[in-house]
């Protein structure tokens, strides 16, 4: 019998697996294809075994080894974020990106706040934005932590779940939906000059413009917003760990969190609006396998 976290371990299988598939059927061939498929494969035989192992024994059933079976497939989609970066060029040529028709979309829709949202702000407003869009960092501990605190294992393999199921949708779109995202591709279309592409703060700014203009950020992987996705899963957790108040709490959060990723240029509405799609159904996903 499976013990608790197993699932989770085994559904890093069809992530790998069509990661494996992208790059066996690639336009253009990446030079890391090799070391993709050798990853895949070490990972897939590592959590089948991580799985299964010591079923039925005092050992297998430990809560160390629940809390190792429960933690390292989010770790292992954290770093696939990475790994996914040789992925966003396989079918389309590199330069390629939608953000041109993606741009006038937003701008019928929404009046492409994502140009003008941020201009002619206080460098305090800035800051203010940025520590929002970093909290997400905080939104996976925290609820791990409230749900360990609780003992309830079984909910917290559920919301784990949901939050990988959302990063493995993410990235397996991101190579059909190649988008710069808006911190570059306005300053490629003349509409923001390249002078205020970036948003200068204090701490958090700092810290997030470190990360975002390094090559951590991938480029071609702004649709849809795994942030959002991410963003959503933990609103509605954050009411089922804690109540009306974590409910207030994770939904001041999430609200600003959606509100920063536009005014910081990180991703357009739309793709807010495609990742809390996803994150919904990832959680909806998770709930019939783990909850139901």
């Amino acid at each position: 019998m499976l013990q608790t976290g197993s699932l989770l371990c085994l559904w890093t299988l069809p992530f790998g697996a069509v990661n494996s598939f992208y790059h066996l059927t690639a336009r253009y061939p990446s030079p890391q294809r090799t070391r993709a498929h050798l990853f895949n494969l070490a990972a897939a035989i590592f959590f089948v075994g991580l799985a299964l192992a010591g079923s039925g024994s005092a050992w297998g059933e430990s809560q160390a080894m629940t809390l190792t079976r429960l933690f390292l497939p989010i770790l292992y989609y954290w770093y696939a974020y990475a790994h996914a970066g040789p992925t966003l060029h396989l079918f389309h040529p590199k330069e390629f990106s939608y953000d041109k028709p993606l741009i006038r979309a937003e701008q019928k829709l929404f009046g492409n706040p994502s140009l003008w949202l941020a201009r002619n702000r206080p460098q305090m407003l800035h800051e203010f934005m940025q520590f929002f869009y970093w909290s997400y960092f905080i939104f996976i501990p925290s609820l791990s932590l409230g749900l360990y605190v609780q003992g309830d294992f079984r909910r917290l393999e559920a919301m784990a779940l949901a939050m990988c199921l959302a990063y493995a949708i993410s990235y397996l779109i991101y190579p059909w939906t190649p988008l710069w995202g808006p911190r570059w591709a306005l300053v490629e279309e003349g509409l923001l000059p390249d002078s205020e592409k970036i948003l200068p703060g204090y701490f958090f700014a700092d810290f997030m413009n470190r990360i975002i203009w390094s090559d951590t950020a991938h480029k071609g992987g702004a649709m849809p917003s795994a942030h959002s996705a991410i963003c959503i899963i933990f609103m509605i957790w954050c009411a089922r760990v804690w109540g009306p108040t974590g409910a207030l709490v994770g939904g001041f959060f999430g609200a600003f969190m959606f509100i920063a990723t536009v005014y910081a240029r990180y991703h357009y509405v739309i793709d807010v609006l495609v990742g809390a799609a996803i994150g919904v159904t990832a959680l909806y996903i998770a709930d019939l396998l783990i909850l139901t």
